[in-house]
């Protein structure tokens, strides 16, 4: 009876175990924008964009800008220099 119990309680820890590193990876591939920069970058700084849409699970609409030092920004996509930057990035892509 002893070595049961044992046994029940250390399947209820390993699965508590399993679940919680689980829902750690998806939620860690899944990031959203939460806020957008405050400073303006220059388009010759920016390698590629994706376009973040409101949903159920990011809450704003956002333009991620890829810069030239693997870096991600999130922007404002209503910003007139967000707009010239995207315009400017379709047209290298258009061009190649």
């Amino acid at each position: 009876m002893l070595c049961s119990t044992k046994s029940l309680l250390l399947a209820a820890l390993v699965s508590v175990l399993l679940l919680h590193l689980c829902s750690r990876s998806e939620a860690s591939n899944f990031d959203c924008c939460l806020r957008y920069t405050e400073h303006v970058l220059h388009p010759k700084f920016i390698m590629g964009f994706t376009q973040q849409l409101a949903n159920e699970a990011c809450d704003i609409n956002a333009i991620i800008f890829y810069t030239k030092k693997r870096l991600a920004v999130c922007a404002d996509p209503k910003k007139i220099w967000v707009k010239k930057a995207v315009h400017i990035l379709s047209q290298r892509v258009k061009k190649m």
